[in-house]
Order: C-alpha cells, then structure tokens, then sequence
C-alpha cells in the first residue's frame, strides 16, 4: 500500500475484552469526534462506530491472526460522531494469557478516507475511459462503445413488425439474419431527424447473447478515444437517465453517451422471444 497519501493519525490504542479502548493521546477525537475518555469508559466502543458491512471481514482478521503470529492488518469503515464514514487501516498486535486467550490488542490506526477516494476516482476513470462511436441524431451529439459495435451499414428497407412498440421500426436481412432495428430517436422522445444518404443502421450487440440489432442514426461522425475524467457519469437527473450513463464534454459540445445494454432490451424488442 502506497502510504504517500494516508493522513497518518498515529493513533496508538490498547483494547480489551470488555469492549473499552485506551487510547493514548487526544488525536482519536480528530479522527473520530469522540474522546478517548468516551472509549476508555466503554460509553463508546470501537466495534460499535464500525461500519456494519465491515464487522465480518474485520473480525476474521483477528481470527486468522489468532492462528498465526496474533499480528494483523485490517481496513474497514467507521462512522464518526457526526456521521461521516471514514477508511481506517488498522495494525496491531494480539497479546494473549497464558491460556491463549485474548488479553488485549494493541496497535495503531490510520486514516486512509483521501487514498480510497482516489482509488475509486480511477477505477471510475477505468470503467468509463475509452474508444467511442460518435454520431448524430436529431442534431445531438451520442456515443456509443466501440467494443459493442459489429458494423455499420447504409440505410436499407426496414420491414415493420405488426403489432411491435412504436420505436421498434422493423427488421433487415443482413446477409441472412434478420436483425431488428430500433428508432432511437421515437424512443428518447427526440424530434425527427434528418432523411438524407448519410442516414445509416449501427449493428451491435444486444445484452445476454441475444443477438444483434440495428440503431438508425442520422449520420455517423467519427470514433475517438474519450478519458475517463473528461466523462460525467452523474446523469441521474439527465432526461434520459435510463438509457445513458456519461456525458462527456468534447469541442463540439456536449456528448450523450449510450448504455446500449439498458437500450437494447430483447423482451421489448424481439417479439414472442425471438424471429
């Protein structure tokens, strides 16, 4: 672990079996907003501020360590006086009687909320970053994952499916396979868009294994790589929340980036489960 970025609070403690903690020096109340005097009375316990999703794991460390040399290292969560959830990397020592028994723990406690907090920020950059399809439709501008994209095709007679959801256009035969065809735009509620040759069908891929489809889009754009930082994923609030997961800000503009799999859903689209 890169100990750079952990705000160390070199907080020393002992704790025993009746559940009270002493710790020594006042630094505990930075860290967690209550006295060691709170802990050291058992009017508090270390136990009883850490995160419930956390308790299990933290207590099989100390029961692994109990079966090797009684040291270990833990991380988990607490919730502070005031409610915030902090990290803590916990490394201690089990000092046990001559019966094997749990006398007390003792160890040191750091803060390591801030490298957490970088540490998800990058996966999220990770999950995010990457090669994009860019094209318009109905003057906007969408992306769409390069990995989830087969082909792309002029635009050819659609044959419409009796009885399909408004935004089901039909099906095409693509050298034999009868491939749906979706209207993003009626699906997004988006105006009309344009009707010229550079219309054209993004063949990709349905979630499950399902097979593929075809998105019509007006034109297609360009493919370009699109950093993970540069990506919004906060689109709860976006109209189409449901069907997008980044915006992305680009030279052009604003980018509205497509969750094909939430997009693409087979039930709705194919119907009776399949042509």
């Amino acid at each position: 672990m890169d100990l750079s970025r952990i705000k160390i609070f070199n907080v020393r403690y002992e704790g025993y079996a009746d559940g009270s903690v002493k710790f020594f020096g006042d630094l505990i109340k930075d860290l967690t907003g209550y006295s060691k005097e709170e802990f050291a009375e058992a009017k508090v316990t270390w136990t009883g501020i850490m995160h419930p999703d956390d308790l299990r794991s933290a207590k099989d460390a100390v029961k692994a360590a109990l079966k090797g040399d009684r040291t270990y290292e833990r991380q988990y969560r607490i919730i502070t006086k005031d409610g915030e959830s902090k990290w803590i990397l916990e490394l201690s020592q089990i000092i046990c009687d001559e019966n094997g028994k749990i006398k007390s723990i003792s160890g040191i406690l750091l803060d390591t909320t801030y490298q957490k907090k970088m540490e998800e920020e990058e996966n999220r950059h990770k999950r995010l970053e990457g090669k994009y399809l860019n094209f318009l439709l109905s003057n906007e501008e969408f992306g769409m994952r390069v990995d989830k994209i087969r082909e792309i095709i002029q635009m050819v007679d659609i044959t419409a499916i009796p009885e399909s959801r408004e935004y089901v256009k039909g099906v095409i035969n693509l050298r034999g396979k009868v491939i749906p065809v979706i209207d993003l735009a009626v699906k997004l509620g988006l105006a009309n868009g344009t009707k010229d040759d550079n219309r054209c069908i993004i063949v990709t891929e349905m979630p499950g294994n399902k097979g593929l489809a075809g998105i019509m889009a007006d034109s297609v754009l360009d493919i370009s790589y699109i950093p993970g930082q540069e990506i919004d994923d906060a689109v709860q609030n976006h109209l189409h929340a449901e069907y997008i997961f980044g915006l992305a800000k680009t030279d052009r503009g604003v980018r509205i980036l497509l969750d094909v799999d939430h997009t693409l859903n087979p039930e709705e689209i194919i119907p009776g489960g399949g042509f």
